[in-house]
């Protein structure tokens, strides 16, 4: 992709941008696998080892935060991708 004198649009670094769309990836993946361990834990009726309350709330609390930060995760790894697709896209129209 090549940039005109004077233009001030950012280079957009792909390489970065695909490692980036990685780590996201690999977040979401932890969150799940942790939602799925604690989901496991819950259902089974195991004490959860960070409890500081006796309402029994807390393992459902913590699936709901494990969850939305799950959702979280995935979220911007579809926008950080749709953001890839849009440079490649700018690059071969420009090609």
């Amino acid at each position: 992709m090549t940039r005109r004198l004077g233009s001030r649009e950012p280079c957009f670094d792909i390489a970065s941008a695909v490692d980036d769309l990685r780590q996201l990836v690999l977040r979401a993946d932890a969150m799940v696998c942790a939602t799925e361990h604690q989901l496991e834990r819950f259902t089974r009726g195991e004490e959860d080892e960070c409890e500081d309350t006796d309402d029994g709330d807390n393992g459902l609390e913590h699936l709901a935060h494990l969850l939305g930060a799950a959702k979280e995760s995935v979220q911007a790894a579809v926008y950080a991708s749709g953001q890839i697709a849009a440079a490649l896209a700018k690059r071969e129209v420009g090609s």
